[in-house]
């Protein structure tokens, strides 16, 4: 019976020992804290992935990418910053140097350096896949080969390309400055004037302030008017063409030519790319120096109008019936 004591008292002492051991293992274990940096102070991003390298760089006004200098999109840059703004580590998840499965190789981690000052090194890490909670990253940090977890899941505000990061926007303005539209489509080359009603009232906000009319005086279709004002207010590329495509386009005449007065003068071209990529209308316009596509339906949107304002489209019909 004392044997058994005996036996039985080692035991438990052999276990208290082992779990004693196994917890103080985890007090001891420290993470690493990356001291967090302001955003304001970052002035430079590399992103390089399968050896190519996209530079951020802050300007004083905006950033842009590339020497190309092309502008960035503000949500896209933001991200960017946010991510490397601060870095939380909740795990310390391999040293065993397995990159293979977190994404963190050389073929598809995405080294990411952040510099203050142009080329003062503030912050560097690889960037790999996210993890399968979808609300974590895993990463290295540094030139380091510990593979850690880190809050947030971000690598696709970094897994982009030079076009992903630029800014789409190639034409906006306010439609209520608009006062003349000069259409040309199909041969057909018409003006359309604002002409403001002086009879309303400061109480009839929700009305029109006024009707969109031909040169002659003839009515215009105002509801064509407005929705082809609305479609290009915001106007965004679906994405950009080589610079040389630009130079290419001068010597060809455009299948549709729109332009706007307000303070200014703004326009944009568009161009058949005669069954080039995706069979889209390519487009230039005189807010950006960049030629581009639009979404098949944004071109779609924008012909429909102007074909209204044009009469083209009731002519077509007209024809039709007569055959």
């Amino acid at each position: 019976m004392k044997k058994e004591y005996l036996i039985l008292i080692v035991l438990i002492a052999a276990l208290s020992t082992y779990l004693f051991l196994k917890k103080d293992n985890q007090v001891h274990y420290e993470l690493p804290v990356p001291a967090t940096l302001e955003t304001a102070d970052i002035t430079r991003v590399d992103i390089t992935k399968n050896n190519t390298t996209i530079t951020l760089i802050r300007g004083e006004k905006n950033w842009t990418v590339t020497e190309a200098g092309y502008p960035v999109d503000k949500s896209a840059v933001d991200r960017v910053l946010d991510a490397l703004k601060e870095v939380k580590l909740s795990a310390l998840v391999s040293e065993a140097g397995d990159l293979v499965r977190y994404d963190l190789d050389p073929e598809n981690g995405i080294t990411v350096t952040a510099f203050a000052d142009q080329d003062k090194e503030v912050r560097r890490l690889m960037v790999g896949k996210a993890a399968p909670s979808y609300n974590h990253t895993f990463i290295m940090l540094d030139d380091g080969k510990a593979v850690y977890q880190a809050d947030g899941s971000f690598r696709n505000d970094f897994d982009k390309t030079v076009d992903d990061f630029r800014d789409k926007v190639v034409m906006t303005f306010e439609t209520e400055g608009i006062k003349r539209i000069t259409l040309s489509k199909a041969g057909v080359t018409r003006t359309l004037v604002f002409k403001e009603d002086s009879t309303e009232t400061a109480t009839d906000a929700e009305t029109p302030k006024g009707k969109w009319q031909y040169e002659d005086g003839t009515e215009a279709d105002n509801a064509a008017a407005g929705d082809l004002l609305s479609s290009l207010s915001h106007l965004e590329a679906q994405k950009f063409l080589a610079d040389d495509a630009a130079a290419a386009m001068k010597t060809d005449t455009p299948v549709c030519r729109i332009n706007l007065k307000n303070d200014g003068d703004l326009g944009v071209d568009l161009f058949d790319r005669k069954g080039g990529e995706e069979a889209a209308l390519a487009g230039v316009s005189t807010a950006v120096p960049y030629p581009f596509t639009l979404a098949s339906y944004k071109t779609e949107d924008i012909l429909s109008y102007v074909d209204k304002l044009l009469g083209i489209e009731i002519k077509e019909e007209t024809e039709a019936v007569k055959e």
